[in-house]
């Protein structure tokens, strides 16, 4: 790829220094062979037909093989994706750190995978140096890089680039989630930080955006510690790898618990939280249900960020979970076939050559009702949200097609694109 693109762009350079600097002797309108040739060269950089007859073999990294977001995204892939395209998808352990990331990555190469979607974040610049040296495309699901890695890595022959929630939207997210039961006029809370301590950036962003809510709500000269703005407050927490409870004016910011220890301890405080007397709202930047839907005191509205399934329906149903942000599990549906493009010599890239760098939201449910309506077609095996017909489009989409498919995530959308 590297000497078709040197070949293309010094042919271009070519053409445009002769135009710039030629004489009145090399100014004549070229000939017709040469505007056949030049036509014929235009039409080398439109995106070409795929051929799609022999098998891909594909790597999928993944660092969670259990919960109802990890099996839901598995079950798309396996069910559907790799009946509906000429593919094989090999799926890694569960992984636990970076080298078991290196270890999987190996593997696939030897193995003759082509391309490598990865749900596994311990050293993304490792995994993309990795396969950028071994020649193998390489994308990641359901999240982003960060602004400083994507200007690193752009340009990476073998990158083909993230889909997924960006951290604009994860701090939206956050803050509707808050000023959702805020305008309710609901005044006492409770976060769940999750892997808050961790200084994961798409949980910092989640809660920065609820007390940027809460901020605006408590009236004049609230904040938070002193932070005032999105900024602000997301550098706090970053300062200290956790929330701080007290009063934001006139919310009251009650109980706060983070990490993932789960031992005797930890389940402990969360229980202890969720029976804060006067408590109204428990705000969990992942799951919340789990950990606090059976210890909430009467009352107590639990919202979570994580994923369409049927256990979350049966909380909702159960009155132990009020609102959920989901992603959906067609949502990687847009990633599988630019990888699948790279594979087959056609990647996607924008005006400059850049690799995706695209956003995708979550669909948000507030009743049982709104989630079946959701996980109807998001379980749905046979017309998922985004099915074969759909995703063929992108086969041979532009980056700005690309971006406009993937910007229409909302339920409405997906369904008004059906």
């Amino acid at each position: 790829m590297k000497k078709v693109w040197a070949i293309i762009l010094s042919t271009a350079m070519t053409i445009s220094l002769l135009a710039g600097c030629g004489s009145k002797e090399n100014s004549e309108p070229a000939d017709a062979g040469s505007q056949q040739e030049t036509q014929e060269q235009a039409e080398s950089n439109e995106v070409a037909e795929l051929d799609m007859s022999q098998k891909v073999k594909m790597g999928v990294l993944v660092s969670d093989a259990t919960t109802a977001e990890a099996l839901a995204f598995r079950s798309y892939y396996t069910e559907y994706i790799q009946n509906q395209y000429n593919v094989e998808l090999v799926y890694s352990d569960e992984l636990t750190d970076a080298a078991g990331e290196t270890s999987a990555i190996d593997t696939f190469i030897t193995n003759n995978c082509k391309a490598i979607i990865s749900f596994s974040s311990f050293d993304r610049a490792a995994q993309l140096e990795q396969c950028e040296d071994a020649g193998v495309y390489y994308a990641v699901a359901t999240g982003t890089l960060t602004a400083e890695e994507y200007e690193t890595y752009k340009g990476y022959e073998h990158y083909v680039g993230a889909i997924g929630p960006s951290l604009d939207i994860e701090f939206e997210t956050g803050y509707q989630m808050a000023k959702y039961y805020l305008d309710q006029g609901k005044t006492n809370f409770a976060i769940f930080g999750g892997a808050i301590p961790y200084y994961t950036e798409m949980h910092i962003y989640r809660a920065a955006g609820m007390l940027t809510a809460m901020v605006e709500a408590g009236g004049e000269g609230a904040s938070y510690k002193g932070a005032t703005d999105k900024d602000a407050i997301i550098g706090q927490i970053f300062a200290d790898g956790a929330v701080e409870t007290g009063a934001i004016g006139s919310i009251n910011l009650a109980g706060y618990v983070g990490g993932y220890d789960m031992d005797d301890a930890w389940f402990g405080k969360c229980a202890q939280m969720a029976q804060t007397p006067d408590l109204e709202v428990i705000l969990a930047v992942g799951n919340g249900s789990d950990f606090f839907g059976t210890a909430a005191g009467e009352g107590v509205k639990i919202a979570s960020v994580d994923a369409y399934a049927s256990s979350y329906g049966e909380a909702m149903e159960a009155g132990m979970l009020d609102y959920l942000a989901g992603k959906f599990s067609a949502s990687i549906g847009p990633v599988f076939i630019a990888s699948y493009r790279a594979a087959l010599g056609s990647p996607v890239r924008d005006g400059e050559g850049n690799a995706l760098a695209l956003s995708q939201g979550y669909w948000v449910a507030t009743s049982a009702e709104e989630f079946n309506t959701y996980f109807a077609v998001d379980s749905s095996v046979e017309a998922p949200a985004y099915t074969k017909e759909m995703l063929d489009t992108l086969l041979t989409a532009d980056y700005e097609a690309f971006e406009k498919f993937v910007s229409q995530y909302s339920f409405e959308e997906i369904q008004a694109m059906k």
